[in-house]
């Protein structure tokens, strides 16, 4: 009786591991998968990830499933299957994978990639309503203050370009999230801050450590045998103890500042906002931890995109030269560019745009988790399935774009999204910046600081390749010149930037003298 018992369980566990890893009959189609692993022996590393599943999706279509073991991912490839599948469905696809290591190092309250719970959506709701296009006008001075002493820096050292465009948007964050700006790049909370952005990323990021999730045994390894776990304790610890910092300063601020404090009121920081709200002391540390999950965000992404613009500026000459002349033509040479010049630049509107669709940040999105079972055309996207948007296959189709691998700003000037006639249907301008209820919070804010840095840089200066000493020749740069990853950014690289006259100059130079006063106002 007892042989015949553990016989049926031992065919039971065997019927089990056949059954591991094949694709059920609902889902969408997608490569063969083998017993146990399912597609895990041919899934691609997470840095040529969005090069694979661009692959698979002209052979499989705008969505296709991913068997890993008995875990299942479903990629989408069009605007369209993004909308019905993760816009409309509201809460439904808008979690994020749980991954125990992310859990650890961020106490499950990274904004962008904590789990969905009651009590994360009152932090969005808190944070979408303080990064609100109103609010986000409110910032405009500061904003305009600190691209006028990003404009100062790279006309006195053009060649720390990329380390001032760093300490740029690391201090507009800083001052949008704990009321602090960054006076210099080699501020020592400054660059630690940038380690631990940098490890924050390697942590959360899928593929960087063994995949514990997939393999639970994994989190019971001692800290000798399992580096990762000591890695991702000793970030939280850190990143609590900067915050603590931040936030102290913030708070010693607000209850200082006079209520007829008109600056105090303009650049009302993310600490002030949420300290007028009535939470609890165990709510409010929790709240506050996302601001410093928002300065991670707001310092690496746009600030990762203003370099793509320097190096297309100077890889394009041509481009650059047109859009020169569409500013010339609107701002003149007596002040720098403001906000309100852009509605009428719409070149320079369409230059920023293709910059984004040639490299987006983010090519495979940031990945979707369902709570229930989805139905789109004739697939179910079951309960606990990962859902990856794949911007990147997106915008380099041809059936939707006219020769996607080149770099074309007037393709936005012919159609709104840069489509070919009739393929913009889905299609929606903020599609880089997520989907459904985790849509970036921060968009109007990046928006603005995009537009107004581009227009002054062009406004500024010229960008052309640098010369390499040797050869006396410009250093060739292209398209490829990106390291791959979860997030795309150029490698490290040297260009020219000239002031483009003298009159720029002086009016850079009487600008920065008047910047200085509201700058000031915010350093600790």
């Amino acid at each position: 009786m007892i042989a015949t018992f553990l016989a049926l369980v031992f065919v039971g566990c065997i019927a089990r591991l056949l059954i591991t890893g094949r694709r059920e009959r609902t889902l969408p189609p997608g490569p063969p998968t083998i017993p146990i692993l399912g597609n895990l022996h041919i899934l691609p590393q997470v840095d040529q990830s969005h090069l694979k599943f661009t692959e698979w999706a002209r052979r499989y279509g705008d969505i296709f499933s991913i068997k890993i073991a008995s875990n299942t991912m479903v990629v989408l490839s069009s605007a369209t299957a993004i909308k019905e599948i993760v816009d409309k469905s509201s809460w439904i696809a808008s979690s994020r994978p749980p991954k125990y290591i992310s859990i650890l190092s961020a106490g499950g309250y990274h904004v962008l990639f904590a789990c969905d719970t009651p009590l994360l959506r009152k932090i969005r709701k808190a944070i979408a309503r303080f990064l609100s296009p109103a609010h986000a006008m409110r910032h405009s001075p500061i904003r305009s203050a600190e691209s006028t002493q990003l404009l100062y820096e790279l006309m006195t050292h053009p060649e720390d370009f990329s380390k001032s465009i760093g300490r740029y948007m690391h201090s507009i964050a800083m001052l949008t999230t704990y009321g602090q700006r960054v006076p210099s790049a080699a501020s020592p909370n400054a660059q630690y801050f940038m380690e631990l952005l940098h490890q924050s990323m390697r942590i959360h990021v899928h593929g960087n450590f063994p995949p514990i999730d997939l393999i639970p045994v994994l989190k019971y390894l001692p800290e000798r045998w399992a580096p990762w776990l000591a890695i991702s304790r000793r970030s939280r610890a850190q990143t609590a103890a900067l915050h603590s910092e931040f936030t102290e300063v913030a708070i010693s601020h607000v209850s200082s500042a006079k209520p007829e404090d008109d600056t105090a009121r303009q650049g009302e920081c993310f600490i002030s906002y949420i300290s007028k709200m009535r939470l609890s002391p165990e709510e409010f540390d929790t709240f506050s931890y996302s601001a410093f999950t928002l300065t991670e965000a707001g310092t690496d992404t746009t600030a990762t995109y203003l370099r793509s613009l320097v190096l297309i500026l100077a890889v394009y000459p041509e481009y650059q030269e047109r859009a020169r002349q569409e500013i010339d033509d609107v701002v003149g040479l007596a002040r720098l560019p403001e906000l309100a010049d852009f509605s009428q630049m719409p070149f320079i509107n369409a230059l920023i745009k293709e910059v984004t669709r040639i490299q987006p940040i983010f090519p495979t999105g940031i990945p979707h988790y369902t709570t229930e079972d989805i139905r789109y055309k004739d697939y179910i996207i079951p309960k606990n399935t990962t859902v990856i948007m794949n911007i990147y296959s997106i915008f380099r189709n041809p059936d939707i774009f006219d020769e996607p691998e080149v770099f074309n700003p007037e393709r936005y000037i012919q159609s709104e999204h840069g489509t070919r006639d009739g393929m913009d249907t889905d299609f929606r301008d903020n599609l880089i910046f997520g989907a459904g209820r985790r849509i970036c919070a921060g968009e109007s804010m990046a928006r603005n600081t995009i537009q107004l840095t581009a227009m002054r840089l062009i406004w500024a200066f010229s960008f052309s390749s640098a010369v390499d000493p040797q050869t006396s020749r410009p250093v060739p740069r292209d398209l490829d010149f990106y390291e791959p990853g979860f997030m795309t950014t150029p490698h490290p690289f040297r260009c020219t930037i000239q002031v483009r006259s003298g009159d720029r100059r002086e009016v850079i130079l009487r600008a920065f003298d008047d910047a200085k006063e509201v700058l000031q106002r915010y350093e600790r």
